[in-house]
C-alpha cells in the first residue's frame, strides 16, 4: 500500500459529484432518513458511485488501492466505501470517502467492517421532521462536501478523532506504519508491522479485514522482490558498464513510481538497500 493524491480539480470529476447534481443525491438522502429507509439500512444502487470509477481508477493508476496489484490481472476493481455506507449513510456519496478496491479486498474481506480505536463518529443532527423549500436546500447544503473545495488537513481534523485501524491511503502513510519481510523458503514475502502502537494496530487490520497476506499476494510480492534483486545484483558488479547501471537505476525509479504494482515493496527494499 502506498500513500494516495486526491485530485481535488473539476476536470475529469463525474458532473454527479458537484454543484447541484451532488445536491441532488444528498437531498435523496435526507428524504430517505425522513421516510424511514435509513433504519432499516438503506438498499443502495451502485448506480449512485458507479460514475466515480474511472477517477479513482486513474488516481491510484489501475491498482488496488489496498493491495496494489492491477486490478486488471486480479480482480476487477470497486467504489469502495472506506467507512461503511450502511453505518455512515451520510458519506454514501462523499466522493473523499471513496477508493478503488479490487474484489477481493473489497467484498471477500473488508464488506461492513470497520474497527477504530476512539469514538464512533455520530450521524447528523436532523430535526424531527422533514424541512421544505429554502429550509429543505439549506439542511441538504450541510451535508455535502464537495471535493473540489476540501483539503486532506481538513478531513484529517474532521474523521481523525474516531482512530480507524484501517489505512486511509489518501490521508496516512503507510510507508510509515507497514513494512515487508521476506521468507525465502517459502518464496513469500509478508506484511509486517513498523514500529508503535498506530502501526500495529494498522497492521492487524490490513492482515483481518483487507486480507494484505493472503496467499497469492505473499507470492506475487516475492516475484517482485526476485526481479527487484536480480537487478540490484547486476547494478553491483564492478565490471558492469556506466551505461548499463544507468538503465538499470532508471528502471529502480520506474519501480518506485505510484503507478508501478507493489509500489510500496519496492520502494521500502530498494531503501533498505540504499538505491533511493
Amino acid at each position: 500500500m502506498i500513500r494516495l493524491t486526491r485530485l481535488r480539480t473539476a476536470t475529469g470529476l463525474p458532473r454527479d459529484f458537484t454543484g447541484a447534481r451532488l445536491l441532488e443525491k444528498h437531498q435523496d438522502l435526507v428524504t430517505r432518513f425522513f421516510s424511514g429507509q435509513v433504519e432499516p439500512p438503506i438498499k443502495w444502487t451502485s448506480s449512485k458511485w458507479k460514475s466515480a470509477k474511472k477517477r479513482l481508477k486513474f488516481e491510484t493508476s489501475g491498482k488496488c488501492a489496498y493491495c496494489e496489484a492491477s486490478t486488471d490481472v486480479v480482480a476487477h476493481g470497486d467504489v469502495e466505501h472506506f467507512r461503511p455506507k450502511s453505518t455512515y449513510w451520510w458519506l454514501a456519496y462523499d466522493f473523499d470517502n471513496y477508493v478503488f478496491a479490487c474484489q477481493i479486498c473489497n467484498q471477500i474481506y473488508k464488506g461492513d467492517n470497520f474497527p477504530i480505536s476512539g469514538q464512533r463518529l455520530g450521524s447528523p443532527l436532523l430535526p424531527n421532521a422533514q424541512p421544505a423549500d429554502a429550509q429543505l436546500t439549506q439542511l441538504v447544503q450541510t451535508l455535502v462536501r464537495d471535493v473540489t473545495s476540501t483539503t486532506d488537513e481538513e478531513l484529517v481534523a474532521l474523521w481523525g478523532g474516531e482512530g480507524a485501524d484501517l489505512i486511509h491511503p489518501y490521508l496516512e502513510d503507510p510507508s510509515e506504519l507497514l513494512t515487508y519481510e521476506a521468507d525465502d523458503a517459502n518464496r513469500e514475502v509478508w506484511i509486517r508491522a513498523n514500529v508503535g502502537e498506530r502501526a500495529v494496530r494498522a497492521h492487524d487490520a490490513a492482515v483481518k479485514f483487507l486480507g494484505l497476506n493472503r496467499e497469492e499476494l505473499r507470492r506475487l510480492r516475492y516475484e517482485q522482490l526476485d526481479l527487484l534483486r536480480i537487478l540490484k545484483s547486476s547494478f553491483d558488479e564492478p565490471r558492469l558498464s556506466d551505461d548499463i547501471k544507468a538503465r538499470i537505476r532508471a528502471k529502480f525509479d520506474e519501480m518506485s513510481r505510484a503507478a508501478y504494482p507493489f509500489a510500496g515493496l519496492n520502494r521500502f527494499f530498494l531503501r533498505e538497500w540504499h538505491v533511493l
